[in-house]
């Protein structure tokens, strides 16, 4: 399809329309999602809208802005898990307006059209952008700025510069903290310094970013001091300590090897997470990289695109933590990137040869080992959880037919033509619907909160306190919903609840529910069933994979009646 003149709103519709698809084929994914989703329930049912708070505890881990973006959804739509991804879905729309301004300064409309899908439907931030987490928040700020950028270094100073600067930063500020705004700053330095004598981007640019970023602190702190004050110092604290300095210094919660060998170790990581997160289009990447400087010229174009794109892999690199989605800031212009490319070829600008040579055959390849692997793992999940073979093989086939598309591509011919880039883009984002929708049938398996929290609903004590023991994943407290008392857990530990342990929750009046792992029976010696208690559900002795730690668990659900 021709995208010049195609409306702006329409696709905005679309790319909507297809988040609410893939948002809704999965349930909230232990563990980030339902943290995120219940701390927004909890702020909007006690009116608290300065301190987040996960079961009640403080849960220092963002800002406010993503739980302060879901309260009107979960207001609309109540606590479900698609009302605390829809937020996500909108503010990926702006995303993808800000991605259209930037391709549309760089190659025209066409290109912005086209680099919008594009960046919405590659795989990463098509998965994140409809995840009940703080990403996609913190993206729409940054790819605004960024936006801004690219067209101050192009057209020059224009007013409407200065407040949308502030805006954007100040949203990306209470998004993810200081993250979001620091890659501005990296991008818009790279700019000024490589771009020099080309981009306009001098002291007046800077003095905007100077007024910008001075009102956007001021901002963040006009919610984090009284939120710290509320805290009792606490937000400030483990916020700054763990979240910003031990994530940078240090690989916590096993994302990343610890020390320097670790660091050492650790540099390459994002290289295949850009593969994979751009497949099938990564077949473009690496000619691109090959061929920058006949693609693009060094002093205008090539400088915007490589500070798109560049600090934020340094950033992450240097960042001891590792996680795919860290280089999420980096997928706009990678878009821009391939789209541009594609469209100079398209119009003759370039040499065809450049994506004909060895380079061209090393991306395509790549692209293709990748979508392979990717059928062949989904494949293997779905055979090895018993589910439905006609999803399996429908997606696998749609992956499969994706690979084939980019060893026939062309990117000289029509971006969306049959032999065009676009083409293996939409086969890949059907195949990655397909995969959800298998996914979201196994996850209905393995995520046993649903399971625990509907038999208490269908007893005769469906309020009656739960206790749990060997097992607390978030999505049990995002799926009891129940609304916590000041200073308590709506699903303590045991240990926490009655230190004296299960002999001590045997002496409360009841009804009462404990959530008890067979492996902590065994192991402390429990006998449920010997003390009264009666077994109401159960997922076998054989016991269920718990996706979030890799480990089967065997659940047993017993309820103590009223003395």
């Amino acid at each position: 399809m021709k995208s010049q003149g195609f409306p702006i709103s329409l696709l905005l519709i679309v790319l909507f329309v297809s988040g609410i698809q893939l948002a809704s084929s999965t349930m909230l994914w232990d563990r980030d999602e339902p943290r995120f989703g219940r701390a927004a329930v909890e702020m909007l049912r006690t009116g608290d809208l300065l301190v987040p708070r996960f079961d009640g505890q403080l849960r220092p881990d963002k800002p406010p802005l993503v739980y302060w973006w879901m309260l009107p959804s979960i207001g609309w739509l109540g606590a479900t898990d698609l009302a605390v991804r829809i937020p996500s879905i909108l503010v990926s729309l702006i995303t993808a307006l800000a991605t259209f301004h930037i391709g549309r300064n760089l190659g025209g409309r066409e290109v912005g059209v086209n680099a919008a899908v594009v960046g919405a439907w590659m795989p990463l931030p098509l998965v994140l952008g409809t995840a009940a987490t703080a990403d996609a928040t913190m993206m729409a700020g940054i790819s605004v700025s960024l936006a801004i950028l690219v067209d101050q270094a192009i057209h020059g100073a224009r007013r409407k510069h200065l407040p949308l600067l502030t805006l954007a930063l100040s949203w990306a500020w209470l998004a993810k903290g200081p993250v979001g705004p620091l890659i501005f700053l990296l991008a818009s330095t790279w700019a000024s310094i490589a771009g020099r004598q080309s981009l306009q981007l001098g002291r007046r640019w800077w003095r905007t970013v100077a007024i910008a970023s001075l009102i956007a602190v001021v901002v963040f702190l006009g919610w984090a001091i009284p939120a710290n004050d509320a805290t009792g110092g606490q937000l400030a604290e483990i916020g700054i300590q763990h979240h910003l300095i031990e994530r940078s210094t240090s690989a916590i919660e096993s994302h990343g090897v610890s020390g320097w060998i670790g660091w050492i170790l650790g540099l390459p990581f994002y290289l295949p997470v850009i593969l994979l997160g751009a497949v099938p289009l990564s077949a473009l990447l690496f000619p691109i990289v090959v061929h920058r400087h006949q693609l693009f010229d060094a002093q205008g174009k090539g400088v915007l695109l490589s500070a798109l794109v560049l600090p934020v892999l340094l950033l992450m690199t240097l960042v001891a933590t590792k996680l795919p989605h860290y280089i999420l800031a980096a997928f706009p212009g990678i878009a821009v990137m391939v789209v541009l490319a594609s469209s100079r070829l398209e119009r003759g600008e370039v040499e065809p040869q450049l994506f004909e040579g060895v380079a061209g055959i090393v991306g395509r390849w790549i692209s293709v080992f990748l979508l392979l692997i990717l059928s062949i793992a989904f494949a293997m999940v779905m055979n090895h959880h018993g589910g439905s073979s006609s999803v399996m093989i429908t997606a696998t086939a749609t992956l499969l037919c994706a690979a084939m598309l980019v060893l026939r591509m062309k990117p000289a011919t029509n971006f969306w033509g049959w032999r065009g880039p676009g083409l293996s883009l939409i086969t890949t984002w059907i195949g990655f619907q397909l995969i959800f929708v298998g996914l979201g049938e196994i996850q209905s398996r393995l995520q046993l909160a649903p399971q625990i929290v509907n038999a208490i609903a269908a007893s005769d004590a469906p309020e009656a306190p739960l206790v749990v023991h060997g097992f607390n994943e978030p999505s049990l407290v995002f799926d009891l919903d129940r609304d916590p008392k000041q200073g308590q857990k709506t699903v303590p530990s045991l240990s926490d609840q009655f230190p004296q342990g299960y002999s001590q929750w045997l002496q409360t009046a009841g009804p009462a529910w404990l959530l008890l792992s067979s492996q902590a029976r065994e192991r402390d010696g429990i006998d449920p069933q010997g003390s009264g208690c009666l077994k109401v559900w159960s997922n076998g002795d054989a016991g269920t994979l718990n996706y979030s730690t890799g480990r089967t668990v065997s659940l047993e659900l017993w309820y103590l009646p009223a003395s």
